[in-house]
């Protein structure tokens, strides 16, 4: 008899503890995510304001630009000036050509930029946990959701997962 409450006692704690750890751990994702984004965001600029072009790869914040090998947001190759004019690093983690890894998903490297008005620059996001899409949505763009507006747009999900879109408002190439 003894045992059946202790396991009735043990059910229960777990019925309460591991959503609450669930919830702190997709918290804790949601915010990383959030940060890292927001970091990339702020090299993207800065990048902006050395080159006066939006980087067509992430990775182009934490190396020098090579003249005439790599390409703006708008798929031109940059100029001597332009790649003289880089100033980094912009952000001080290791940017890779496979990505950023975080959490379950990953952010791309390759930056892709709208054609539609007003311009956007958009960071992806692959393999992003539903619930965490939907808190950043709900950070970023307020209480109404809508996966396909906003700085945060997102696909429709596959197993309880998305690709994320972090949209930039951007003039220019």
């Amino acid at each position: 008899m003894e045992i059946l409450v202790s396991l009735a006692i043990v059910a229960i704690l777990s019925a309460i503890v591991v959503p609450e750890i669930m919830g702190r751990i997709r918290e804790s994702r949601r915010s990383a995510l959030s940060q890292t984004l927001f970091g990339l965001t702020q090299g993207i600029s800065e990048y902006k304001k050395a080159t006066t072009r939006y980087p067509f790869q992430l990775s182009l914040l934490t190396r020098p630009p090579i003249a005439n090998t790599d390409k703006d947001a708008c798929g031109t190759f940059l100029s001597p000036t332009n790649a003289n004019n880089w100033r980094g690093p912009y952000v001080s983690r290791q940017l890779l050509a496979t990505g950023i890894p975080m959490g379950d998903g990953t952010i791309i490297d390759a930056l892709e930029r709208t054609s539609s008005t007003p311009t956007y620059l958009l960071m992806n996001v692959t393999n992003v946990d539903t619930e965490i899409a939907l808190l950043l949505e709900s950070e970023l763009d307020g209480a109404v959701s809508n996966p396909s507006t906003g700085t945060i747009r997102y696909t429709t999900p596959v197993a309880g997962q998305v690709t994320l879109s972090y949209s930039i408002p951007i003039s220019g190439c």
